[in-house]
């Protein structure tokens, strides 16, 4: 399935070579655990009291690393894991969380993918041997593979069907010329329909490696006890003989200068409207920035500029949301709005309005401080989600290997000054890119 669109003094300790290197991290408010094994694979635990445990793979690997002609092949594989093992028939890994009220899931982005389990405390020992299964020793049995494509088939038609969600990959396409970036994470269904078991086999083999892998656990575990599993359960040794390949080159977009919508004459009730453009990284300092504008904007909230100016006082769109999506090494900001023909170039002019007053009007203190208390709020609203917090402390341990306390995003927002987040504005917003469904034509 497709996912919906800490610093600190360490103290550790190292054996004699060939045992693990375990760490244990504090930062302003959290401390977890980090176990590297013999096998060179990363482990990370979060501790919290809680009477159920949530442990996932994170594999530092998408949809960019579909092979030419091949697009959609990561997601196919995430889908096709749970089709057979070395050890287990797909109605054994179906069951095998579900018989103690347990579950697993997975989902790929451009740039990962994740397969996760949540349970009951006591079945941490169970979801560990099934996860260490799945990445270690998926099969892709050639009699598993039909129905499922014929469910990812649907599934790319679905979204096809979906024009507020086919325009966020139509604007990936028109705008980057990296095709590793550009291709949708579903791929397409003549792709689909050439996908081997040969292909999976050899995916998993190239990128489901040591350097590309983190095993993470949130639940109420003691770093001895997480150890000692992890040790028992994932120390197999990873063949030698195949390596990870280095990614290619990123080819960003060249500069745009043109400011005038591309337009898709399309059959739909709606005019559908995505503008966007570069953004920072994930390890930006300017994160925190991105994220406070985007907010204000279209984020989360009735109060935001856009749905203000485009829903509450004029009714023109049902919605209007901006999104930002940071890797490592590429990051980009989005704003979409659905509204009716008749108003869709109008209200794209209000969205265009408010961007450059972000660029040439600096926020008063005032305001600053309300926006940064709302953006903060909304954080540790999402803080007390089990999932979302779990995901989050996976992927900030997968892409930057370390993870960042609410306090420590707390400060980077406040540190936030009128004149820093109206210099992060204009380098965000001076050229954006705009894709336009018009139904009217």
């Amino acid at each position: 399935m497709r996912q919906p669109r800490g610093a600190g003094a360490a103290e550790g300790k190292s054996g004699k070579k060939g045992t693990f290197v375990a760490k244990k991290v504090r930062t302003m408010t959290a401390a977890y655990h980090t176990v590297t094994l013999e096998n060179g694979l990363r482990c990370a635990l979060l501790p919290v009291r809680s009477r159920v445990v949530w442990c996932g793979f994170g594999i530092h690997s998408g949809s960019r690393d579909d092979p030419e002609g091949l697009p959609g092949l990561a997601h196919f594989v995430e889908h096709t894991l749970f089709k057979g093992t070395t050890h287990r028939r797909a109605d054994h890994i179906r069951n095998r969380m579900e018989v103690v009220g347990g579950s697993i899931d997975a989902y790929t982005t451009k740039d990962e993918t994740v397969v996760y389990t949540v349970g009951p405390r006591g079945e941490l020992t169970r979801a560990m041997e099934l996860l260490g299964d799945l990445v270690r020793h998926s099969t892709f049995p050639e009699r598993e593979l039909e129905p499922e494509r014929g469910v990812v088939r649907d599934e790319i038609n679905l979204y096809r069907d979906t024009p507020s969600d086919r325009i966020f990959d139509e604007w990936d396409e028109r705008f980057f010329r990296d095709r590793t970036l550009a291709h949708p994470i579903l791929g397409d269904t003549r792709s689909l329909d050439r996908m081997s078991r040969e292909d999976l086999l050899s995916y998993t083999e190239r990128t489901f490696r040591p350097d590309r892998l983190l095993f993470f656990v949130m639940g109420q575990v003691t770093p001895q006890r997480f150890e000692e599993l992890c040790k028992r359960y994932l120390s197999e040794p990873f063949s030698s003989r195949v390596q990870s390949s280095p990614r290619p080159e990123l080819q960003l977009p060249i500069a745009l200068t043109d400011q005038s919508p591309h337009i898709v004459h399309s059959r739909t009730h709606q005019a559908h409207t995505l503008l966007g453009g570069l953004g920072v990284t994930y390890n930006d300092p300017d994160r925190a920035a991105q994220n406070l504008l985007l907010q204000l904007l279209a984020g989360d909230g009735m109060n935001t500029r856009l749905n203000v100016e485009l829903r509450e006082q004029r009714g023109w769109v049902y919605n209007v949301e901006a999104s930002v999506t940071c890797f490592p090494d590429v990051g980009w900001w989005q704003i979409y709005f659905g509204s009716d023909d008749d108003h869709a170039d109008e209200a794209l002019g209000i969205v265009l309005e408010e961007v450059d007053r972000l660029m040439q009007e600096p926020l008063s203190e005032q305001s600053l401080r309300a926006w940064k208390k709302q953006t903060k709020g909304l954080a540790l609203v999402f803080s007390e989600q089990s999932e979302s917090t779990f995901l989050s402390f996976g992927r900030q341990m997968l892409l930057r290997g370390r993870y960042e306390a609410l306090e420590e995003y707390f400060a980077r927002i406040d540190a936030v000054t009128t004149e820093s987040l109206m210099e992060t504005a204009r380098s965000l917003f001076a050229h954006p890119f705009t894709l336009i469904y018009n139904g009217k034509k």
